[in-house]
């Protein structure tokens, strides 16, 4: 019972492995934890709505239009989170974007860029962006590990935490 309540008051919108969550100011936090995957915040802080995406692969290579988890595919994703954010009021040309991940998890096993699924989520998503004239503020991305992402829709910034550098905002 206590874990219900708790859950209730939580102003946080937990982001799972290929996620698509959207949030408003009644819940303005949106978090998750990225390795190689990128977590892609959309915002649109007029219309006070938000989402995240956690993208795993850059493009859906499946026969399926719509596979599952919506937030899979950065192709996929970027689409449906644009959809969805339009359906809850928000204005496509006051877009902007933040993101962070796309860590090389995968450096020791190949010597080739063959297994850095991290930058190709990465340069996928930026395409995407430009193609649909939405800014990206800012990102923290690459790296060899991964780190929590904490997006405030009340703030607008994106709190970044690694091993490494700690805690910081972008």
């Amino acid at each position: 019972m206590s874990f219900t309540k708790q859950t209730q008051t939580s102003n946080i919108v937990e982001v799972p492995m290929g996620g698509l969550l959207l949030t408003t100011k009644e819940k303005s936090i949106l978090q998750t934890f990225v390795g190689s995957c990128v977590a892609i915040c959309l915002y649109d802080s007029v219309a006070g709505v938000a989402g995240m995406a956690h993208i795993m692969l850059p493009k859906n290579n499946t026969q399926n239009p719509k596979p599952e988890p919506e937030g899979k595919f950065a192709d996929v994703a970027m689409q449906t989170l644009l959809d969805k954010l339009i359906a809850s009021g928000a204005n496509i040309a006051r877009l902007k974007a933040k993101m962070a991940g796309g860590a090389n998890v995968f450096q020791n096993e190949s010597k080739s860029n063959m297994f850095n699924i991290g930058m190709r989520n990465v340069e996928t998503i930026k395409t995407i962006l430009a193609e649909k004239k939405i800014q990206l503020v800012s990102e923290d991305v690459g790296s060899k590990h991964g780190r929590w992402v904490i997006f405030d829709l009340d703030s607008g910034q994106m709190k970044i935490k690694d091993r490494e550098k700690g805690m910081f905002v972008i």
